[in-house]
This record gives structure tokens, sequence and C-alpha cells, in this order.
């Protein structure tokens, strides 16, 4: 595994025009409609004044990312004012009620439904873009008036400032930051006919390939070894499509009576079946409010392996979950996975389940260090994410979205966050690890972005890259584990008739099949995969590892066991520059 940082004093500028982002404009339609997206067109949209002119992104139209305290009275009201004259109205969703009592997590934006006005009695198109540019347009006619005589939409006190719509965004459709078949490649130039995708895929269009494996598993400690090497086992979230069954993760078939699957008790991989209720509830109540969602994730686990029986194909993300699993399985044994699902097995992420799971994460980092009442078990050590989106405004990302804020606070509790640069082959900054680029404060840590490295050490070609990237890691025919319960459609392209074929002793042994390689068959367990997607977890394995190191070199400061935020903090600050970061 080869893995490294760049200093920022000596990013170079990336070759391309910053503002590419091939895949966005081909989606397929039957994406857009399952999930209740579009794509922003900036031709073909309005435009507030004095907002910038947007830059084509993919965003749900029926759902914005809105401060619960706008979502609520007097401001609610205030806003389907402006809404009204558009057609449309907000419908509140309320936080989760594990979120009681963190008061600055719960203030942060979080999903609301957009409808049309039952008033209204000619059909209405409902579009967040529409709808957020009659807000900003509102809001700036407020500001005007504030300043010479009087505001006059709104109820009361709730006057909507352009502050306050600044807070308000779109919800972000996310997919996947891996090379991989559709939704990225279907009449796609990043596949027909491009050389930079196209060296990185199989003969079916697809980076993942079966391979065997002639290895054990890594040895991984017990729970009572990890405590007195380090204090506690390390724990890493991911957020991802869940994971299926692999006797190396500890993750096994519950069976026809139950369904699902089971994580053993000393397996490497745990779920919060309360932050997936969680998530689950709040996209129930966002859906009986009129959202479009796709299906509900209802638990934790990588489903459907195809999402029509008829033709039989593999999901495009199906197994990302457990190949990220075992990439920390190998590279850093003795710590657990915590699997967080919220990407859909088509390759697709809400930004507000986003951004609900890592404010639960976060309300469970600051149980894990209350003074009073500490609880190490609950502790999150790292956070890898593999998946993205382009911003409609790079000139104002940081104050439309709770994303930034989120991960800032995630930081600041000494939690380490990685983040995949994803593969466009653009330097237009993907978020959220573009959010690398944003200042933090001296001894402060920061989000870390990480770009793919072929097994020579050279930049893959598909891999995104810019001043925005500061790390860069193994990300090219990687291997790892892949659930061992997956066989698709495909067949081989030759198979030989079976015949007996002699044993010992003169013995005619079974009729044995002989064929080439079935290309979607994994019940092997192992397969080859592509993409930044795999590199930031293998660089977060790699900083882990050294948080290990730092434990058992200084238990005296650097054990695990404390989890108040000060110390934690520095673990992960003494980890990073162990490894050569030279930021913070």
């Amino acid at each position: 595994m080869k893995c490294y940082f760049v200093p920022p004093a000596a990013q170079p500028p990336e070759a391309g025009d910053g503002e590419s982002a091939s895949g966005i404009a081909s989606l397929p339609l039957s994406l857009l409609a399952r999930h209740g997206a579009r794509i922003l067109d900036p031709v073909a949209v309005p435009v507030a004044q004095g907002w910038p002119a947007p830059r084509s992104t993919v965003y749900r139209a029926r759902t914005l990312l809105v401060p619960y305290r706008l979502q609520q009275e007097p401001f609610l009201s205030a806003v389907n004012d402006v809404l009204r004259e558009v057609g449309m109205r907000l419908v509140p969703v309320p936080p989760p009620s594990q979120l009681a009592g963190y008061e600055q997590l719960a203030a942060l934006p979080g999903v609301a439904v957009l409808t049309a006005d039952p008033q209204r009695r000619a059909p209405v198109v409902v579009d967040a873009w529409t709808a957020l540019t009659a807000l900003r347009d509102a809001a700036r006619e407020q500001d005007d008036a504030t300043h010479g005589q009087d505001a006059s939409r709104g109820r009361g006190d709730a006057v909507l400032a352009a502050a306050d719509v600044r807070q308000i965004s779109l919800e972000h459709l996310l997919v996947g930051a891996l090379i991989t078949g559709t939704p990225e490649v279907d009449g796609n130039p990043e596949v027909d006919g491009n050389a930079v995708i196209a060296p990185y895929l199989s003969a079916t269009g697809d980076s993942r390939i079966p391979v065997e494996v002639y290895a054990d598993p890594p040895p991984r400690g017990t729970d009572g070894q990890c405590k007195e090497r380090y204090g506690r086992r390390p724990v890493v979230a991911i957020l991802d499509t869940g994971v299926r069954a692999h006797p190396w993760l500890g993750v096994t078939r519950a069976g026809a009576a139950g369904g699902g699957y089971h994580t053993a008790a000393d397996g490497s991989v745990r779920v919060d079946r309360g932050i997936q209720h969680a998530i689950l509830v709040n996209d129930s109540i966002a859906a009986a409010a009129g959202d479009l969602a796709g299906a509900l994730i209802k638990d934790p686990w990588d489903t459907p392996v195809t999402a029509d029986p008829l033709v039989g194909e593999i999901e495009v993300a199906l197994g990302h979950g457990t190949f990220i699993s075992g990439i920390f399985r190998q590279a850093v044994p003795d710590a657990t996975v915590l699997s967080i699902r919220i990407m859909r097995s088509d390759d697709t992420v809400y930004e507000g389940d986003l951004i609900l799971a890592l404010k639960l994460l976060a309300a469970r980092v600051a149980r894990a260090q209350d003074p009073a009442d500490p609880k190490p078990e609950l502790m999150i050590d790292a956070i890898s994410l593999s998946l993205g989106y382009f911003n409609e405004s790079s000139s104002d990302v940081a104050y439309t979205t709770g994303l930034a804020a989120l991960i800032d606070t995630l930081l600041d509790m000494g939690v380490l966050v990685v983040a995949a640069a994803g593969n466009n082959s653009t330097s237009r900054p993907f978020y959220p690890a573009a959010f690398a680029a944003q200042p933090r404060p001296a001894g402060a840590l920061s989000l870390v972005s990480v770009g793919a490295l072929n097994p020579n050490s050279t930049r893959a070609l598909f891999s995104n890259g810019g001043r925005w990237v500061s790390a860069w890691a193994s990300g090219v025919m990687v291997v790892s584990t892949f659930p061992d319960d997956v066989n698709g459609s495909l067949k081989s392209a030759q198979e030989v008739p079976a015949r007996p074929e002699a044993g010992l002793g003169g013995q005619h042994g079974p009729a044995r099949t002989r064929e080439s390689l079935d290309p979607d068959d994994f019940r092997g367990g192992f397969a080859a995969w592509n993409g930044t997607s795999f590199s930031a977890p293998a660089l977060a394995a790699w900083v882990v590892g050294a948080l290990l190191d730092g434990a058992r070199d200084d238990p005296a400061t650097l054990t695990l066991a404390d989890t108040a935020q000060a110390a934690t903090v520095n673990r992960a600050l003494h980890a990073l520059r162990r490894r050569g970061w030279e930021g913070g």
C-alpha cells in the first residue's frame, strides 16, 4: 500500500480547466427519476440577482437543506409567504430524538420537503432550484427595504435576511467515488471511446474482477490485547452501502427465517442500529410529506444484488462497503469498522442522509467525550467517506451547506475525516473532499482529501486532482473482500462441455465443466477494483496504524483509553505528523 501527503506549499496546479465534470450530464433518466433528482442546466435556470451563475450539479427536486430554526415559526411562515408566489410550500421535517440536548448539531441544516401549494389551482412544477432562487430574491429585496424604510415580508419579527437564506441549499445527489459501470458509464464519454477510464475497466465495462487470494486473514488481537496495547480498540466509521457476508469480516447470513445478516461478537465489522433506525425514520417522515425518494434504507445490509431480476446484472455499487471494510481488515486488523448504510447499491447517496449520519456520529462522540461520564466504547477515531458531488457554486459553498460545518465539528472533536477525491479526471472541486482546501485554525485537524495512485506509484489517469487534494494512496487494481454470496447473470465467455475425468486408481471422478472466468461470480469472496473510493480508506488505515503505534510507544500521553477532547485531538495530530502530514 502506497500513501503520502502533499505539503500545502508544494501543491502544483493540475491539468484541466477546473470546470468540467464528466458524468453529470449523462446520468440515466431512470436513475434521476428513481431518486426524484434533476440535473441543473446553467443556461436554462433562473439566477437570483447578486448570486453567482451556477454550474452543473445534480440535486433532489423536492427537498431543500434548511436549518431547523428556519423550519419553525415564525420563520416557516415567512418562508412559505415567499414560496407561495411560485406555487410551492415548505413542509418541515423535525430532527431525530437522538439529537436532543445537542443544540449545536440540531441547529445545522436538515432536510425539508417542497410540495405544491394546495391553494394554487394551476399546475405547478415543484423544483428546489426555483424555490431557492425565489427565497434568495426575496431576501435581497428585504435587505434593501431594511436599509430604506420597511421590510414587508414575513410575520412579526421573522424577516428572511440574506444571512438566513445563505444557510438554505439544494440537497445534492451524491455518487460513490469509484470506477464502475452504470450510472457513470451508460452512454457516457467516460467510457465510450475515452482513453481516461476505459483502460481501468474489464471487457464487461465493470472494474470489479473476481480474484483468488492465497492468504489467511491478518491476525487480529482480542479486545483484551487491544486494551493492553493501545488502551482500547480503535473504531473507524464508513458511511457507505453497508456490508454483506464474508468470513474475514465476521459477517454471516442470518438464514431464510430471519433474513439479513449477523455480525460476530469478535468480528471486525459492527453496525449501529440506533443510527440506522434514525435515518429510516427521518426519510420516512420526508416521504410521507411528499419527497420523491427511492426505496427507503431499512437496514444496515448491502441490498439488492440487482434492481432488475429479469436482467440480473449486479448493481454498480454492490459490495462497495464490504470491499472498503476489507481494506481496513488488511491494513489495520485490530480496528473495528462501524458500518453505517447511507449509499444505495445503485451508487447514490442523498446529501441529507450524509449530514444526518454525521450529526448522529458527532452526538455519539460527544457522549464518548462527556467529562462527567465518558463512554470510551462509543468513541469514533476516524471516518472514511467514499462519495461526493460537484457544487453549483464554489464562491459560496462554505455558506450554503451545513456539511462543511459538520465536518469541522467532528475534526474539532479529534475525529480524523478522510474523503475520496473522485474519478472524473478533473480539477473541479469534488465535495466533501474539496473542503480540505478551506483554512483551519492553527493546531487544528484538517479534512484529508485523497487521490488515487497506480501500482507503480504514478497518479491514476481517472483520479481528480488539484490544489484541494492533500494526499494520494493506492487506488488501482486493489484487492479486497467482496460478498461471497453474489453471482450475477453474466456467463463465462467460453465453456467446454462436462465429461467424466479420470481419478486416482483408474476410477472416474465427477463431471467437471471447464470454462473461462465468469466476470460476475464473486463467490470466491475477493475482487480487484479501482477508484479513489479505495484510496481514501487506505490512507485512513495508514494513519490509524500510526495512531496505534503512538499509543503503544507512548501510552502515558497517547493511549486510546483517554477520550477527552484535548487528548483525542493531540493523538490524531501526532498520528498525522508521524505519517508526514505538515498541516495544522
